[in-house]
């Protein structure tokens, strides 16, 4: 899943014909000073990060003017906001609010839900937690789609007034849409804002979508790689080089994330992923990363994009390479690219203890392959995989 910013979500949402403030995304005070000059009625400057409760962080501020908009930027710009940098802020014009809702739609699970309560603003958390019947949580039939009459049944449950009714179902159907058209895994508007005439605007508004869909939006591609996240946080820099063998090529997809132990896994398969990462875990190891790896062409490249981060990772003592019986791959190619990796990088196995659980076609050229790099351990033919975790955990404690 990949968090937008608001300046993405917010350029989306417009070209889809929905009601946004006029905003611009600045890189200095100046910037911001100058994007918040035309603005009457005073502006909002915001930290442009992918996270929520910016509002609660201080992360926003409502400002008068073009001189004041240029402080808050020189205050926010520099600083983090849950853990991520704020190289750009969004300054955007100020809204004059007469009521403030909330709309979410989220697909966690299926069917896909939407949410809707008339009391939205930073204070929807304390909202969910002390009267979660303030909001009104509707399944939504992915095939049927969110219809105006379907959101005006339900805003009409949440008690939103009756001469807002009409435009809140129209909106609300038109944003289902959009939330379909970006591939989107969530979309929250909060606050969706109410003027004393009755006319809806998106003040603040959150997307995440499938990065797996990303071909079809190549205006978000250059964020992803920016952007990237792993673990909740930015990518370092051997994350990176792992997105980026991904994107090389169509084919296998290696989803590789840093974590603070010291055994590196190079494991296959999403359940035997999971598995060898608590299995580990259970047996007193630490993993130095997570792989979840989806089998394809172009394997070489980006296995060894993995190998390169893991051995370059200055806290890995270990390594496991583990996989269920091989059928798309050939055991022996797999083993000569770690061992001709291994040999590159200057990489001892009698220092830096090395488990090889490989079989399947070709694993008798592959034990002898192994056999040329002294020191590396594969295992017998037919071990579990609980066997392979505990030596490799014995063997690097």
């Amino acid at each position: 899943m990949l968090n937008l910013t608001e300046d993405l979500t917010k350029a989306f949402l417009s070209a889809q014909g929905l009601p946004v403030p006029p905003g611009t995304a600045c890189d200095t005070p100046s910037a911001a000073h100058a994007a918040a000059q035309p603005l009457r009625g005073g502006a909002v400057v915001k930290a442009l990060v992918a996270a929520g409760r910016r509002g609660k962080s201080g992360a926003v501020a409502l400002v008068d003017d073009a001189d004041a908009a240029q402080q808050a930027a020189q205050r926010m710009l520099g600083t983090a906001v849950a853990g991520l940098p704020v190289d750009r802020v969004y300054v955007e014009a100020r809204e004059a609010i007469a009521h403030e809702l909330y709309l979410s739609f989220v697909l966690d699970s299926y069917p896909p839900r939407m949410l809707l309560s008339c009391r939205g603003g930073v204070d929807i958390e304390q909202t969910h937690a002390q009267t979660p019947e303030a909001i009104v949580v509707m399944e939504v039939d992915p095939v049927h789609g969110v219809m105006p009459w379907d959101a005006l049944a339900g805003w009409e449950r949440a008690g939103a007034q009756a001469r807002w009714l009409p435009g809140l179902g129209r909106l609300t159907a038109a944003l289902w849409q959009a939330f379909v058209a970006a591939d989107a895994q969530m979309l929250e508007i909060n606050p969706l804002v109410v003027r004393a005439d009755g006319t809806l605007v998106l003040v603040g508004a959150m997307l995440a979508v499938d990065d797996a869909a990303l071909a079809r939006h190549p205006a978000w591609r250059a964020f992803a790689r920016s952007a990237a996240q792993r673990g909740g946080r930015i990518a370092n820099d051997r994350e990176r080089a792992v997105i980026d063998a991904n994107e090389r090529s169509p084919g296998a997809v290696f989803r590789y994330t840093e974590l603070d132990g010291n055994i590196g896994l190079v494991v296959g398969g999403g359940g035997a992923s999971l598995l060898q990462h608590d299995l580990m875990l259970a047996m007193g190891g630490a993993p130095a990363n997570h792989l979840d790896a989806t089998p394809g062409a172009g394997w070489q490249d980006k296995m060894g994009a993995v190998l390169d981060a893991i051995l370059a990772n200055p806290c890995v003592k270990g390594l496991l390479v583990s996989y269920n019986f091989l059928q798309l791959v050939r055991v022996d190619q797999r083993m000569q690219l770690i061992v001709d990796l291994l040999r590159a990088r200057g990489i001892d196995p009698q220092r830096l203890p090395i488990v090889v659980r490989l079989f399947g076609p070709g694993e008798d050229e592959a034990r002898r392959i192994a056999a040329t790099l002294p020191g590396l351990h594969y295992m017998p033919p037919d071990s579990p995989i609980d066997a392979a975790v505990q030596r490799i955990v014995e063997l690097t404690q």
